[in-house]
């Protein structure tokens, strides 16, 4: 009879729900043993859920001995740590022959991976989860498919959200966390967003980006995208030599960007200096760093406008988040702005047990065919089932563990450091989504 096959599940947080309650759902037709580890071994243990195939464990950050030893004995890893830890975790792995899945880009540590890994026979599949991962693979199904068609390729948008399902959506921001809130703090900061518009390469400063929005409409709803950090970059992973017109970025709720624009603006998401306040400080206090001495003196809300040029809905956006009251105050007075600022949003912005969220995916293709233009975009919504297996949980599990039958069975033949840009990927993973209600809405139209 043949041995049960271990996969090995690393880190255990919010985004791993969906991934191992899929996996432990394979698991006994596939004759799988699933363990999984996390610094927190409670964590671990609740996302097993007493499954007969599974095995919670506690991950030791200050000796990986143990943990290498795990890697080096199970059949597949799956990193879901932190993603600098990811190019440590696989280098472990292709040293023991073991294939390598994670949900992250494609950093230049894993990267330097590549050639060591082809020449031990190694599939480390990176970028497989939402975005990236699902905007791959259905963007490169369109794309093959107009190429095979003979088209040229003219223009082409792809936009992605984690957002707040309908029926909980009760903010003016129509925000909630679905995922690591540092994340979202953070957005637009690490550097400027490039793309190409028009057949020439555009530039837009991180403390302009969120002014760069535009409105999207995907099933009669309306969303606002701002651009990513670099776009151009797809032209050559996309294989889009020529194209005029390439753009990716992210989807918020209508008013949002212009409400994250003036926290930019103010500098209260600034991650790079740390600042210390009086403890006992309020929230009004707190904001009181961010605008002139001397325009504050006429009061707060004045003083913010004149820095921000901020709209009315703005400006009741900022009340909302309690930014102006002067009977709280932050519990935390010495930080990065960023990180004092995530304290309150974490408490306005909580995704709480009876709310759902919504993952929105949009693409837009214009190409060229016998001198004729045709349009096709191609939208996914798809609402999560509670708190805990959220769609974003849902998103960026499913396609891993999809991915981790196929690698398992022996499907995929590609070795070395990979990411999901060919059919023989999105041939088996699409469908198989589809099935399990991940499934794009198709328009086409002629220009």
């Amino acid at each position: 009879m043949e041995s049960m096959k271990k996969v090995l599940v690393l880190g255990a947080g919010r985004s791993s729900s969906s991934l191992i309650r899929e996996l432990l759902n394979r698991s006994e037709s596939n004759g799988w043993r699933v363990a999984v580890g996390d610094m927190d071994l409670a964590l671990a243990q609740q996302k097993c859920a007493q499954h007969p195939a599974s095995e919670a464990f506690e991950i030791d950050p200050t000796d990986n001995t143990s943990r290498d030893a795990r890697i080096a004995a199970s059949d597949l890893v799956i990193s879901m740590v932190p993603a600098f830890l990811h190019p440590q975790i696989a280098s472990v792995a292709i040293e023991a022959g073991v294939p390598v899945i994670t949900p992250s880009y494609v950093s230049p540590e894993m990267e330097a991976l590549h050639s060591r890994a082809v020449e031990k026979g190694v599939l480390v599949l990176n970028e497989i989860g939402l975005d990236p991962g699902i905007d791959h693979l259905s963007a490169k199904q369109v794309l093959d498919r107009i190429e095979l068609e003979g088209g040229k390729m003219l223009e082409f948008e792809s936009y992605c959200g984690g957002l707040i399902a309908p029926d909980s959506d009760n903010n003016p921001w129509h925000y909630k966390f679905s995922w690591n809130p540092r994340n979202v703090v953070l957005a637009a900061q690490s550097g400027p967003a490039t793309f190409l518009a028009g057949g020439a390469d555009r530039l837009v400063p991180p403390h302009r980006v969120f002014q760069n929005a535009r409105t999207i409409e995907v099933d009669g709803t309306s969303f606002e995208g701002y651009p990513n950090r670099d776009s151009i970059a797809y032209v050559d992973k996309y294989g889009l030599a020529g194209i005029e017109t390439l753009v990716r970025g992210t989807l918020r709720g209508e008013g949002f960007c212009a409400g994250w624009d003036a926290l930019v603006q103010l500098g209260c998401v600034r991650d790079d200096v740390n600042m210390t306040w009086s403890k006992g400080c309020s929230w009004a206090d707190w904001l009181c760093s961010f605008v002139p001495a001397q325009w504050a003196e006429a009061g707060l809300e004045s003083a913010v406008r004149r820095v921000t040029n901020c709209s009315d809905e703005s400006m009741a956006r900022l009340h909302w988040l309690g930014l102006f009251d002067a009977q709280t105050g932050p519990r935390t007075t010495s930080g990065t702005p960023a990180q004092i600022i995530q304290e309150l949003l974490e408490i306005k912005w909580e995704l709480k047990a009876e709310d759902r969220d919504m993952i929105v995916m949009w693409h837009r293709f214009l190409y060229e065919i016998n001198g004729e233009r045709h349009e096709v975009t191609s939208s996914l919504r798809l609402e999560g089932r509670d708190a805990v297996y959220t769609g974003m949980s849902d998103t960026v599990g499913w396609p891993m563990a999809i991915a981790a039958e196929a690698m398992l069975n022996g499907q995929f033949k590609q070795t070395g450091v990979e990411v999901p840009l060919h059919r023989d990927y999105y041939d088996v993973i699409l469908p198989e989504l589809k099935r399990m209600g991940v499934e794009f809405q198709e328009t086409h139209c002629k220009c």
